[in-house]
């Protein structure tokens, strides 16, 4: 007998079959599975939009960030944005600088070397801003986990306002305002709302303080939320379905251009162009090249300027693929003689450290396990954890912090540094870290020759009525997965 390939995990029927207005049984039956059984809840997800972002009151500290930058604007300081060097912390720079510029304020860009200072805010960062007389620092995607570094800024006479989106530590930095939906205290409903999206949030509410708003925010809002991997849900479906809209008209240079080279029609852009062509383009700036490249596209006003820059970009992106290509096949070779089902923990040298997320994720995808690949940035050992839905990355790696000097990230993501002579033991204490993790999740691990099946389709279902349903329940992504047939 031959053995199947894969498993096929048949889910339980729906009995009696679930009656949605507008959909015939096969779809309703989708969506009823994904949490929508009311007509009224597939209205407020079909159509999600601006009447569903949440009241900005609700985050912790809104309100007192809002205030410092606008009291800034008002008194003429000089304001710099730190941001991160991935797209999400790129879009919502430059959701800044746009809104900033509208108010007559041309903000200075910071985004630290991925291999120089590393993720988040830096000592040698932030004397650099003093220099240049800077007065307040809002953070984007980043600075939660910088208490020391805020400090710091506040000796060098800088007032700091940090709005991030990842996990915060028991003791949050001593800054103006901290201006994160994952605090303990905070009463925002939506926990999945990304770097940009928060930028977005907040940019947004600046400018209608003063009657005004900017073209482009919730496009670049879009692109980081898809980066980031938000679920398709709630107030962030509703971000990247604004600026999916946003982004078919727009006449911005630089995104002009990113759809050009990366939507297969630009004029209709889908979330999978975002994902897979616009977001691995600025991206490749901050793993392999400088991030400021990518930035200075999202910002740029010239047509003539952003096209040479584009084309530079280009260039980087090409490179990544070929150096990313090499890396994975060699973590395909390392892993070929470890079976099993646990964490692995995977090293090389050679590989650069902007392509761990990258070789992390594709081994995790691969093989169903949670996978941290990391190599050495002199003089520390920096790494990238990916892992299944069963397996918290950010838990995870604070049950082994002993072996670290930084950590931080998500449940699915993360990242770490560790003194080097400290490997050996992270690597071992990681990979004895059970599945699921936390041991007492109610959920079974994930296995590579398992294949999930949302609906059991009869053939004579199939057919272009089907198609136009299931084309209606875009955009589609990471929470709401495209159906395949």
């Amino acid at each position: 007998m031959i053995r199947p390939r894969f498993d096929w995990l048949l889910p339980p029927p729906v009995d009696p079959p679930p009656a949605l207005t507008g959909f015939g049984a096969p779809v309703a039956t989708l969506l009823f599975r994904r949490g929508i059984q009311t007509d009224a809840a597939a209205a407020a997800f079909l159509h999600a939009g601006s009447t569903d972002l949440p009241a900005l009151d609700l985050m912790t500290d809104a309100r007192a960030a809002l205030e410092r930058i606008e009291a800034a604007v008002d008194r003429g300081e000089t304001i710099a944005i730190w941001g991160d060097y991935d797209a999400d912390g790129m879009t919502a720079v430059a959701i800044w600088v746009l809104a900033l510029r509208r108010l007559g304020v041309e903000p200075i860009r910071y985004v630290p070397s991925r291999l120089a200072e590393g993720y988040g805010l830096s000592v040698e960062g932030l004397r650099a801003l003093a220099a240049q007389g800077v007065r307040l620092v809002v953070t984007c995607d980043c600075g939660v986990g910088n208490a020391a570094e805020v400090a710091v800024a506040r000796e060098l006479g800088m007032d700091v306002v940090v709005t991030d989106h990842h996990v915060p530590p028991a003791v949050l930095p001593d800054a103006i305002a901290v201006v994160d939906p994952h605090r303990p205290d905070c009463t925002y409903p939506n926990r999945d709302l990304t770097g940009a999206g928060i930028a977005y949030r907040l940019a947004s509410a600046l400018l209608a303080r003063r009657g005004q708003e900017a073209a482009d925010l919730v496009a670049l809002a879009a692109i980081g939320a898809i980066a980031d991997m938000a679920p398709l849900i709630g107030e962030s479906r509703a971000i990247i379905r604004m600026g999916l809209a946003e982004l078919a008209t727009t006449t911005h240079p630089g995104l002009r251009g990113l759809l050009q080279r990366g939507a297969e029609e630009p004029a209709r852009p889908t979330a999978r162009d975002v994902g897979f062509g616009i977001v691995p383009r600025l991206n490749a700036a901050g793993r392999i090249a400088d991030a400021e490249l990518a930035l200075d596209v999202l910002v740029a006003t010239d047509p003539v300027r952003a096209e040479a820059l584009l084309t530079e970009l280009e260039e980087v992106h090409l490179r990544r693929r070929a150096l990313t290509t090499i890396a994975i096949e060699s973590a395909r070779r390392m892993v070929a003689d470890l079976p099993g089902s646990g964490p692995l923990a995977l090293r090389d040298d050679a590989w650069p450290a902007g392509l761990l997320g990258l070789v992390a994720g594709r081994l995790s995808d691969e093989l169903a396990r949670p996978v941290a690949a990391a190599t050495l940035v002199e003089p520390e050992v920096r790494g990238s954890v990916r892992a299944p839905a069963d397996f918290d990355v950010t838990l995870g790696l604070e049950a082994v912090e002993e072996h670290l000097s930084k950590r931080g990230g998500h449940a699915a993501a993360g990242g770490f540094s560790a003194a080097a002579d400290q490997w050996d033991a992270f690597a071992a204490a990681f990979a004895a870290l059970p599945r699921p993790y936390p041991p007492d999740q109610a959920v079974v691990p994930t296995r590579p020759d398992e294949v999930t099946v949302d609906l059991v389709l009869p053939a004579r279902y199939v057919g272009w009525p089907l198609l136009a349903e299931l084309e209606g329940l875009a955009p589609y992504g990471a929470g709401h997965d495209e159906p395949v047939l």
